[in-house]
């Protein structure tokens, strides 16, 4: 008995509290001087935009999926879901996308530098 109290408190901790997100959104990389940087520098700065669109891809589903399970939790219960939450939920998606075209962009013009600055 006391196994099964431990097991249901540990499963209750680790469920997020009301507000809270159990998604980590990713940081975005800093923008280079295309003209200024290096080969090794502009490879590195690739390598980081694509894994932070990656990650930004894998935190908007993390953020779909608590919608999902929030209201799958509320459905369960028999009370109405709170559409603050999905509200919430998709204002912090379209920022990451938003996030992401800015990555890309800003990777895309130090690209363009870099060409510009080292064509012979």
């Amino acid at each position: 008995m006391r196994s099964v109290l431990l097991i249901t408190a540990l499963l209750l901790g680790a469920s997020p509290a009301m507000g809270q997100s159990l998604c980590v959104e990713p940081n975005m990389p800093m923008p280079l001087d295309g003209a200024a940087a290096t080969a090794d520098q502009m490879r590195a700065a690739m390598a980081d935009a694509r894994s932070f669109i990656a990650e930004s891809g894998v935190y908007q589903e993390c953020l779909t999926k608590e919608v999902e399970d929030a209201k799958g939790q509320a459905a369960t219960a028999g009370q109405p879901f709170d559409g603050s939450v999905e509200a919430a939920a998709r204002a912090k998606m379209d920022a990451s996308r938003k996030a992401q075209e800015r990555v890309g962009a800003t990777l895309n013009n130090a690209m363009v530098a870099y060409k510009n600055a080292h064509s012979n």
